[in-house]
This record gives structure tokens, C-alpha cells and sequence, in this order.
């Protein structure tokens, strides 16, 4: 194996120090788990110096979901450093090793070593023929990998690789398995730990019409503004800035989102511009505010039929179906209850995070035979 592995996780450090960013992640009190020491297993969520529980972005939560769904299931969760797999890895019982395409980027040679004695799964990136030809035609950005990261995960020798991406989109993903890799898809799904099902009422969302918890920046906003910005003055927004329309409500505590997406009468769910277009990447919010008993209506994005039946998810044809389907869901109660209720009991029936845990177990086991 090449030197140039053990520089690079040098190299990206001394870009986070440049920055100020931390040089380890921030973990806080994540690794408290009590039942540690009576399983026979381990979940181990690799995480790279990125990783920060003061930062609630779909990366961290989606990790968390993770854990707690294993959690769930009884077995107890552990955090973990890329940078000290060799320190940790070996003291757990039986570690079942969770990690994203993109943290192999703080991957050295050695601890490379200690990963492949230990049953591991990674969420992968799109890696198909003709990618950035596709790409370019379609005036999406580049979303592929450097080749010697894809390479570096072939090393490595994982269980298996997933996508957040339904089974119809395989063919963005075709090169893992044409080099021998079992690709699946594991959607993310609700973590019930951090949104209840039935979240604690908050007198301050009682007026709220339209809610969305994100940012704003030039790439989605080529779809906020399609989708959102005709309901600007009936929109509220909340995040770590303002938009350029909508009312600003702030920076909203994870403990207080669930509530959020209760009340509002609407909290639809936007993805980026090349998920409607390619089907991949879904995003986390319509499992979140399903779970916490909301109401949601989609973009244009036919792939979550893969997942919700037309009883229980409204997935818009059109731009200008979804805003049909918002007003109607603004002035009849009885069609927002419908969807409410028959959403959020899918989501507790097949996509918790616990369902995901008990996917990997089952495949692991399927394999181990």
C-alpha cells in the first residue's frame, strides 16, 4: 500500500488546523452506554474529525439515528475515531463497523489494517460509467469520488456497501458491484429518540403555516425556489441564517424540531436538484416529520414510491401539482389528518432506524454462513 495514504490523512488535518476546526470529533457524552459490557455485540460508528454533535446537520443526525436504532434492538453503540481504530476497534465485543465513503479519506494504512479484521459496512457515493459525461449534460455538479477513495474502500474488503438510494437507482452505483462488492439500499429512516411520535406542544409554532428547518444556498435554492417561494409570506424558515423570502424564525434546537413539523399545517420535503432528476440521495426529512406526526408533500421525486404507497405519501407530479396539493392541504383538515396518520404509521411500521439495524443483521448473518 501506498505511502501517499498515510499523507493524505496528514494532509487533511492540517487543513482542519488551518481552518481552526477541531482535530478530533466532537463526541460529547455519546459513548455512555451502561449495557456495554452484557453484549454480544458491538455497533461501531466511525466517524472522522468532521463528525460534531454540536452541529445538527442531516450528517450528524442521520449517524445518531444509527446508533439509536441499534440501541434499540439491544445492542450498545460505541463512537469512534478513524484516526484510532487501532486504539479502540480491538477492545470491543464482536464490532460490527459502520463508516461513509468520505471518511476514508482520514484512513491510514495502519488502521486500514485493523478495519479489515472487523465485519464493516460503508455508505457509499454514485459510481457508474459515463458519470461525469451524465453529469455535465444535465448541468448537475460533480458528485463523484476521486478514484484512489473508491479504490482505498476496495482495500478494505467491507461486508458490503449501501446507498440511501432506492433499489431502482442501482445503475448509478453499478461500478461497486461489477468490482465485487454486494451493494443494498438502507434508506434513512426516523429516529424516534430525538422525534417522538408524539412531541411535546410548543405555544411558539401554534401560528405556523408552512415550516422548513435548512439553509439556503445557490445550489438547492434552484429548487426552494421553485417549490417555496410562491408561499413566502405564509413560509417560516428556521436554521443558523435567514433566506432571502420567508419569515426567519431561528436557530431551532433538535429537542424542539419534532414539535415543529406537529404543528405547522405543512412541512414539505425539498431535496436537491439532482435527486429529483437521477432519484438518488433522498434525504431524511420526510421520514422525521412523518415519525413526529406531521404532514409533508415531496418535490417531484418518483422514487419514494419505492417506499410509500399513494395512501400514505403525496409525491407530486409537477411543480405546479405541489403547489395544488399545498393549498388543498392548507384549507381541508380532514385530507391533511388522512395523510398524517397513515404517513406516520408507515414510518413506524417499516423505516425507524431500528429497521435499518435489523437489515444489516440479517445480511451479515446471511453472509457469515
Amino acid at each position: 500500500m501506498s505511502n501517499i495514504y498515510d499523507i493524505h490523512p496528514l494532509w487533511m488535518l492540517f487543513k482542519r488546523l488551518a481552518r481552526r476546526k477541531p482535530l478530533k470529533p466532537v463526541l460529547l457524552d455519546l459513548n455512555n452506554d451502561q449495557f456495554a459490557s452484557i453484549s454480544s455485540l458491538t455497533f461501531a460508528m466511525i466517524v472522522s474529525p468532521e463528525f460534531d454533535t454540536r452541529i445538527p446537520n442531516a450528517s450528524m443526525t442521520a449517524r445518531l439515528g444509527w446508533c439509536h436504532g441499534f440501541r434499540q434492538i439491544g445492542f450498545p453503540f460505541r463512537v469512534i475515531n478513524i484516526l484510532e481504530l487501532d486504539r479502540y476497534l480491538p477492545r470491543l465485543t464482536n464490532p460490527i463497523c459502520w463508516l461513509t465513503e468520505a471518511d476514508y479519506r482520514y484512513l491510514t494504512n495502519r488502521n486500514l489494517r485493523i478495519l479489515r479484521h472487523f465485519p464493516h459496512i460503508v455508505w457509499v457515493n454514485t459510481w457508474f460509467q459515463d458519470e461525469e459525461q451524465y453529469l455535465q449534460s444535465r448541468n448537475l455538479p460533480d458528485l463523484s469520488s476521486p478514484m484512489w477513495l473508491r479504490k482505498r474502500i476496495l482495500e478494505s474488503e467491507p461486508c458490503f456497501v449501501f446507498t440511501i438510494s432506492p433499489q431502482q437507482c442501482f445503475e448509478f452505483y453499478e461500478e461497486w458491484v461489477k468490482n465485487g462488492l454486494r451493494l443494498l439500499s438502507l434508506p434513512l429512516a426516523w429516529d424516534n429518540t430525538i422525534y417522538p411520535q408524539e412531541p411535546r406542544w410548543d405555544m411558539d409554532f401554534d401560528q405556523v403555516t408552512i415550516a422548513f428547518v435548512g439553509g439556503y444556498w445557490k445550489y438547492k435554492a434552484q429548487q426552494l425556489d421553485q417549490y417555496l417561494k410562491p408561499h413566502a409570506k405564509r413560509l417560516t424558515v428556521y436554521g443558523y441564517s435567514k433566506w432571502p423570502y420567508g419569515n426567519y424564525g431561528g436557530v431551532l434546537p433538535l429537542t424542539r424540531e419534532g414539535a415543529l413539523y406537529r404543528q405547522a399545517k405543512i412541512a414539505p420535503t425539498i431535496n436537491e436538484p439532482h435527486v429529483e432528476i437521477m432519484g438518488i440521495d433522498i434525504n431524511e426529512r420526510v421520514f422525521k416529520v412523518l415519525g413526529s406526526g406531521g404532514f409533508t408533500i415531496t418535490d417531484a421525486v418518483p422514487a419514494y414510491r419505492e417506499w410509500f404507497s399513494t395512501d400514505e405519501l403525496l409525491i407530486p407530479e409537477n411543480v405546479n401539482e405541489f403547489h395544488e396539493i399545498l393549498h388543498l392541504a392548507c384549507k381541508d383538515q380532514a385530507f391533511n389528518h388522512k395523510y398524517r396518520k397513515t404517513g406516520q404509521r408507515a414510518v413506524i411500521d417499516r423505516h425507524q432506524y431500528s429497521h435499518r439495524a435489523i437489515s444489516v443483521l440479517e445480511t451479515l448473518s446471511l453472509d457469515m454462513k
